[in-house]
């Protein structure tokens, strides 16, 4: 009966195991994230942001039924809260209200090391790229589709869990773990739960977008600390920003719910 009922939901043999499906779609970004390894700067960059484009948009939609079946472009759009953008200026300040507030976090955590440098060098040409690349289809693929899958499998916050579980393995450079690559990848994690928070509080995609972009663009130019004490620094910058993330998430909170009330009210006046 079961597998009646899902044939009869979901017309792509995918979208019926979440799991592979799952699996599938996470091992096939991070092969993709080989074209930005091509010889030149630039051009690998663009390469990758237009074959995640093609995946995303037309590939899970139409050829792979991920992660709800074959659909048009608008309803895999709401499927994977890509679609609606509305209210947009919320949303839209939502997001660089959380990018300034973990960035001010990094910057105030440089500063009190004393070896904070200004260089506009390290927002380059590539940086913005890249930076779109990221804001736009990890988001899309980890906060959209892969949610969207693990939400068929386990219970709501399991399936936050092991999102921003994933999220964080995705960014592991080397099986050899330190001590600081494991608080990155916890940080990571942390950032991947405010992200999901982001989207489920709001509806959308978009303001963990424009968070994600502003955040991974200036990360670099706010975290520029040659010569600092190591263990000072890291411990300055991963406590302000767990701090920041913690402050973000109530923020969030308290925005989305104050404009729900507005519109309630609104809507009861109208009557």
């Amino acid at each position: 009966m079961t597998n009646i009922n899902q044939q009869t939901q979901y017309n792509s043999m995918l979208a019926r195991y979440p799991r592979p499906a799952i699996a599938l779609t996470a091992v096939t970004y991070l092969l993709l994230g080989y074209l930005e390894a091509l010889p030149g700067t630039i051009i690998p960059s663009l390469f990758y942001f237009f074959a995640l484009a093609i995946l995303a948009l037309y590939l899970m939609p139409r050829v792979l039924g991920l992660p709800n079946g074959r659909k048009s472009l608008r309803d895999y759009c709401r499927d994977i809260r890509l679609l609606p953008v509305r209210p947009l200026g919320r949303n839209v300040f939502i997001g660089l209200l959380m990018a300034a507030l973990t960035l001010s976090g990094i910057l105030l955590a440089s500063l009190l090391t004393r070896h904070f440098i200004l260089d506009w060098s390290t927002v380059h040409a590539s940086r913005l790229i890249k930076g779109l690349t990221r804001g736009i289809w990890e988001e899309v693929f980890f906060r959209g589709i892969i949610l969207v899958l693990f939400m068929r499998v386990f219970s709501k916050r399991k399936a936050i869990f092991f999102s921003s579980f994933l999220f964080a393995m995705a960014h592991l450079r080397s099986i050899a773990l330190t001590l600081e690559m494991i608080v990155d990848l916890v940080s990571i994690f942390f950032m991947g739960l405010l992200f999901i928070y982001i989207v489920l509080k709001t509806g959308s995609l978009l303001p963990a977008i424009v968070f994600h972009y502003i955040h991974d663009i200036f990360v670099l130019f706010v975290q520029n600390t040659p010569g600092a004490d190591k263990v000072l620094a890291t411990t300055f910058l991963y406590s302000f920003l767990w701090i920041a993330l913690v402050v973000g998430a109530v923020l969030t909170k308290y925005i989305v719910e104050r404009g729900s009330m507005k519109e309630s009210k609104i809507l009861i006046s109208q009557t």
